[in-house]
């Protein structure tokens, strides 16, 4: 295979890898829910591409949501995302905010998204 049927590929699967760390986070974020009233940040997984990557970082449980909202954006460690296939949208105080480009991988964010 070459050319646009690697990219495609690549995009699928850097997708799929965001999509497993975006569903860890969602079960964290459930674990918290319990405690909103007394806690307004949460511990979560780097939500990038790369498969073995388990870095952890705070993030304020509404921004959480508020990025959560939209099933093509994904929490990140800042020099963790994949230029080629999304683009930076936000930066946070611990993390950045990107979303998704239209393409395999957008469309692996939306099938994805244990909100939808």
């Amino acid at each position: 295979m070459t050319g646009a049927g690697q990219g495609e590929d690549r995009e699928r699967r850097v997708g799929l890898n965001e999509a497993l760390f975006r569903e860890v986070n969602e079960r964290i974020g459930g674990l918290t829910e319990d405690f909103r009233s007394v806690q307004d940040s949460m511990t979560i997984v780097c939500e990038c591409g790369d498969a073995v990557c388990v870095e952890r970082f705070q993030v304020e449980v509404a921004g959480y949501e508020r990025v959560r909202a939209n099933p093509l954006r994904f929490l990140v460690v800042p020099g963790h995302q994949a230029p080629d296939v999304e683009r930076v949208v936000e930066e946070l105080p611990t993390c950045l905010v990107v979303e998704k480009d239209k393409g395999a991988g957008a469309e692996v964010a939306e099938q994805t998204d244990p909100r939808a």
